[in-house]
């Protein structure tokens, strides 16, 4: 299996973020009528963020809703540059200082990220059992919570090979190949931290995240 990681935003303190999300659209789908199930509407193009911070914006920008993967025009470019596969994006309109309305006065264009590339966990490997799946919006409910998952296996072939993608079920936990961690050390992209993905759900207890100079010096 290739060495894949999970990334999220790194959060170091002072770090400006985007607590606040402001849309004319409902941010969240409407509840499934048949489990009651809500999901975030991934098509949503019309999207502007509150920022909190005063220090240099990120590239990778902690969000209010953590489904969300904000990156920098930066990102994109490099993203670009290096051919990287697995994603779609739309640009954040506005960023806000406050609820009032001011903007944000920045040469920074911030992207939503859609992670398009995907694969699955091995269930049986991990030992875990669906109890019941909704039929209408593929809501799934297991045997076990998630925390207590235990190391993450994806499914062997079901990989469609994006440097980018996320596990059926687990769309807000972006994956990725060793690829991406060598574009955030070479191209300097900050607020980043890396973890192998078999650690994926153990947001309970951490591990340390990978040290990229370590790799890449």
């Amino acid at each position: 299996m290739n060495d894949f990681y999970f990334f999220i935003t790194d959060n170091k303190r002072g770090t400006p973020y985007a607590p606040t999300i402001v849309s004319s659209n409902p941010i969240y789908l409407d509840n499934c009528p048949k489990c009651d199930a809500t999901r975030f509407n991934e098509n949503n193009r019309d999207l502007s963020l509150i920022i909190e911070g005063k220090r240099a914006l990120p590239d990778y920008l902690n969000c209010g809703h953590y489904s969300l993967c904000i990156v920098s025009d930066k990102v994109i470019e490099a993203w670009q540059k290096n051919n990287v596969t697995g994603y779609t994006v739309f640009p954040i309109k506005k960023l806000f200082t406050d609820k009032k309305g001011n903007e944000l006065s920045t040469n920074v264009q911030y992207f939503n990220v859609t992670i398009t590339g995907r694969a699955e966990l091995d269930y049986k490997q991990m030992n875990i059992k669906i109890k019941k799946q909704c039929s209408k919006c593929g809501y799934i409910e297991y045997n076990k919570d998630t925390w207590e998952f235990g190391t993450a296996v994806i499914k062997t072939g079901t990989y469609d090979g994006s440097d980018l993608f996320v596990v059926k079920g687990f769309e807000a936990m972006p994956i990725c190949t060793i690829k991406m961690l060598e574009i955030v050390y070479k191209e300097k992209l900050t607020n980043f931290a890396f973890r192998s993905y078999k650690s994926l759900f153990s947001y309970l207890h951490l591990p340390p995240a990978v040290d990229l100079k370590t790799i890449f010096k």
